[in-house]
């Protein structure tokens, strides 16, 4: 789901592969030039309709950008990729992909990034950075604090709302999808092949869904679940990062490399927690407070980049005392200043987030601790339903249980075993729910997506992409 790091998962699908035609000229839609900042690369901005149901409120600018295949005369059509977040830049993205994917892949696909709507350099959503700053950090313990939490959140939003224009009710992966169809109407490619991380797996689900017909191959990495409701999906999320966490503590007690080797991680780990609710704990100096929220955050980070070593060093700088007192930072409302704020728009029009009061937090409180009663919750998913707290109740693009096209070729998903933020759990149950239409290939490790961290996914994934050949069911890739 979110992408602190950037990750990939390849998009390809089946049995019309080799059958797919060399592109001919793009649409006129698409007006390419070199980009700015990358020698290869090729930019340019397609507008589309910010509702397709109303074409009063006007079109926007989706920023799309392409490094042409290497062999021209080898090439098979587009490859187009998403790093998820939400909100991470897929034009930035494609710009990495030198460094993501083969010789083999780039020679023979166009790599095709976009800015979704909303996000980057695709009419981004602006919000006064003092209301981003002021919003309370904390989880309400009370109905009084979580009142004030909704206020807060509606500020924001309305906020947002009026700096952004109509396209802020308009940015849910439904509409993004259907962007997605029509950049490949633009691109004069008859299919497209797509690869999908994280957050993008669920702009891969919804493609397939909308435009099943149109897709070559897509790779997932790292799986959103789209059925589950909001106890489950916060819950699951909570049981993915205990789960990496147990892992990282099973890693240290046979590595000399990790710092805590030959303590109980896990009970230091409390410890540390303990003292950090207490307001007693330190990280190098006793300048430097942590509160629960900075060691979970920075834990989840460590085990969503697979950096054991680091997470060990980092508990191991952590120490219990009283801090010493620093100033109150003042606290911002509403300024001048803007920043880009695209992420929770999505995530409130793509779930149901909606907590109704106090009574409904605390259940929901209660269902992620017992899912994880060390890591606590996902910090993550946590942000999230705290932030859509106050929203209004209707969802552009609810939960629902997975279908595809009938058309759809086999998606090939592909998840880490103890992924922290995207759970094995997620893509095994959308799996379950498209038995026949998806593949599931395991890597036996840890991090967030698989691609990154294995070079058994890697040469599979690349091997469907080419030429549609799947992992034999039930193909687990080993950890290292």
């Amino acid at each position: 789901m979110s992408t602190r790091k950037t990750t990939i998962a390849l998009a390809a699908v089946a049995l019309v592969l080799s059958t797919a035609a060399p592109a001919t000229a793009a649409s006129s839609a698409l007006a390419w030039a070199p980009c700015a900042d990358h020698e290869t690369a090729q930019c340019a901005t397609l507008p589309l309709p910010v509702d397709r149901a109303d074409p009063g409120k006007g079109t926007f600018g989706m920023a799309v950008a392409r490094i042409p295949a290497t062999d021209p005369g080898r090439r098979i059509g587009a490859l187009v990729v998403n790093p998820g977040g939400p909100g991470a830049s897929g034009v930035d993205f494609a710009f990495k992909s030198e460094a993501l994917f083969p010789e083999e892949i780039r020679a023979r696909f166009d790599i095709v990034g976009f800015d979704p709507r909303g996000i980057g350099a695709s009419q981004p959503i602006q919000c006064a950075s003092g209301l981003v700053r002021g919003l309370a950090a904390a989880t309400p313990r009370t109905q009084a604090e979580f009142d004030r939490l909704v206020a807060d959140n509606r500020a924001l939003r309305d906020d947002c709302r009026a700096r952004s224009g109509p396209l802020f009710d308009h940015v849910d992966t439904g509409a993004v999808a259907d962007d997605l169809d029509d950049l490949r109407i633009a691109l004069d490619e008859p299919v497209i092949s797509y690869f999908g991380v994280s957050y993008g797996s669920l702009i891969g689900q919804q493609y397939a869904r909308q435009h099943g017909d149109r897709l070559r191959a897509a790779v997932l990495d790292g799986n959103m679940d789209h059925s589950l409701g909001l106890t489950d999906f916060a819950a699951t999320a909570a049981g993915a990062a205990e789960d990496a966490l147990a892992e990282f503590a099973s890693w240290c007690s046979v590595s000399t490399e990790c710092a805590l080797h030959g303590e109980d991680v896990l009970a230091r780990w409390r410890e540390l927690l303990a003292a950090a609710d207490e307001g007693k704990l330190y990280e190098g100096e006793p300048t430097n407070p942590s509160s629960p929220w900075y060691v979970l955050q920075t834990a989840y980070g460590n085990l969503s980049r697979a950096d054991l070593v680091g997470l060990g060093r980092f508990l191991a700088s952590l120490h219990i005392g009283t801090p010493e007192a620093q100033p109150d930072s003042a606290v911002t409302t509403a300024s001048g200043d803007t920043v880009s704020n695209g992420r929770l728009p999505v995530l409130c029009q793509d779930w149901d987030m909606r907590v109704a009061d106090q009574g409904q937090l605390d259940r929901l409180v209660a269902a992620e601790r017992a899912a994880a009663p060390n890591m606590r919750y996902s910090t993550e998913l946590r942000e999230a339903w705290l932030g859509c707290a106050g929203w209004p109740s209707e969802v552009n693009n609810p939960p629902a249980t997975a279908r595809v096209d009938p058309r759809t070729p086999t998606i090939l998903l592909t998840n880490p075993k103890h992924d922290p933020a995207t759970g094995h759990a997620w893509a095994a149950n959308v799996h379950r729910q498209l038995p026949t239409k998806t593949a599931l290939l395991t890597y036996d490790g840890i991090g967030h997506t698989a691609y990154p961290w294995s070079g058994c996914v890697r040469g599979l994934a690349n091997a469907y992409l080419l030429d549609g050949s799947l992992p034999a069911p039930g193909t687990v890739c080993p950890a290292g």
